[in-house]
């Protein structure tokens, strides 16, 4: 958004927690895809086909912006023009490719049907587009930052904890300072407030895991499975990403069960071994659209990018930055946070809710996993519910267990040796340190 606002008559100040980029971008697969998966006829069951070629066209927009964007600035980040796929190994699937077909054909979208990938992996049916990208996002990222910085004031190891309203403004508790604004923009992965929208009730944090490895050759192609569970496939230089395990941060608990069942598919199909792992979040939408605009007066918010932070994250900036300067544009409705809900959008809020309150439930009752080791030890001291791992030294770190965005347990990651909390995906070091929102405040003993 900063870019796009950058030559307007704008104070802007942008904060980062952490420093620029080394949040979800550095972790995601760099994949500028307007396919995305069978999309379209999801859209299409919770609206119509008008908000699908809406989305469509958003997508599509956001691509050619990106490219003009490091075309215009010749920024270095690895941009590749793909064809992308979508396969499946389950022949009940079929009507969904069908489905998503026909939409392909009514809006002149070129592609292909074939059975087998140009890969050697096992498939039924796949689906495939052209003009389509891959790039590295973080190298993408800090392009941007390099022609902002005499344009935008940029703070990053800078924690925003508050926004309160005062008067026609927002006072922002950044580090222990204010900063004043009249119009305030959260484009966190994961906004920092509860109200106003109340969105941990109206969305679901997934978890996806990543493995990279040698390869000894490349295809110029980007694939994605629709079949559960969800298999990601890029090549980047001599690696190829790999990308399963997609579920609920609230199932699935004991992050070692992933990454051995990736380790293991990269060796049946590939007989290469990991050399890279990394998981992310995702924010996950009860309608497969984000959330994109105001939800309060000069509060505007962007999120639940449903995996596709790359286009949604550029339409996004558009997007927030015409409503900032009183402009209307197209996609405003479409994004519009407060849009109105329906019975099946409903069914997964349900859902969403049912997964994270019973998680919440049950680690209450029973906070020890029964995956924890002898290291790792859930206990109240003086009265506060403690989580405790003692290193291979013998040290003991002992932190709280309770997650302060809205009071869930937190789970031990053995992989990371991190304390994650499966309800909203913040994550802290063994000492207590915040790695990851949406939580503002760490878990040191000392801080509550």
């Amino acid at each position: 958004m900063a870019y796009f606002l950058k030559n307007e008559d704008k104070k802007i100040v942008l904060i980062d927690k952490d420093f620029i980029g080394y949040g979800a971008t550095s972790k995601n697969t760099g994949k500028l895809d307007y396919q995305q998966g069978l999309i379209y006829h999801k859209i299409i069951k919770n609206y119509n086909k008008e908000v699908a070629k809406d989305y469509l066209n958003s997508q599509k927009e956001a691509i050619n912006e990106v490219v003009n964007i490091v075309k215009e600035n010749n920024i270095k980040c690895h941009l590749e023009k793909t064809s992308s796929c979508v396969f499946s190994n389950d022949i009940n699937d079929e009507k969904d490719f069908n489905d998503e077909i026909k939409f392909y054909e009514d809006n002149n979208i070129k592609y292909h049907i074939d059975g087998s990938l140009k890969i050697n992996y096992p498939s039924l049916i796949s689906l495939s587009v052209d003009n389509t990208y891959i790039f590295n996002p973080f190298e993408y990222l800090l392009g941007l930052k390099t022609l902002l910085q005499d344009k935008v004031d940029i703070y990053e190891k800078s924690i925003c904890k508050s926004i309160d309203k005062d008067g026609d403004c927002y006072r922002c508790l950044v580090n222990d300072c204010y900063i004043e604004a009249k119009q305030v923009v959260v484009c966190t992965h994961y906004p920092i407030f509860i109200v106003p929208y109340f969105l941990p009730f109206k969305s679901e944090v997934q978890n996806f895991y990543i493995g990279a490895f040698k390869n000894d050759y490349k295809n110029n192609i980007q694939i994605l499975s629709y079949n559960k569970p969800v298999i990601s496939m890029r090549y980047y230089e001599d690696y190829m990403l790999y990308g399963s395990r997609s579920h609920s941060s609230s199932t699935n608990l004991d992050i070692l069960k992933d990454y051995s069942s990736i380790k293991g598919d990269i060796d049946k199909y590939f007989h290469k071994k990991i050399e890279y792992f990394y998981h992310t979040n995702d924010i996950m939408t009860y309608d497969n659209l984000p959330f994109i605009g105001e939800v309060a007066s000069n509060l505007y918010i962007a999120t639940g990018f449903n995996k596709w932070g790359n286009t949604n994250g550029t339409i996004a900036g558009k997007v927030l930055s015409l409503l900032i300067m009183n402009k209307d544009n197209k996609y405003i409705k479409l994004f519009n946070p407060r849009r109105g809900l329906s019975f099946d959008k409903i069914k997964n809020i349900v859902l969403y809710n049912i997964k994270v309150g019973t998680r919440y439930i049950f680690n209450k009752i029973n906070p020890n996993m029964n995956f924890y080791k002898n290291d790792v030890t859930i206990k109240y001291i003086n009265g506060k519910r403690c989580g405790i791992y003692r290193d291979e030294e013998g040290n003991e770190h002992i932190v709280s267990n309770i997650c302060p965005h809205m009071k869930c347990n937190l789970i031990f990651n053995y992989l990371d040796k991190t304390w994650d909390c499966p309800c909203h995906g913040s994550r802290f070091s063994v000492d207590g340190d915040i790695i990851e929102g949406p939580s503002v405040y760490s878990i040191k003993i000392n801080s509550e």
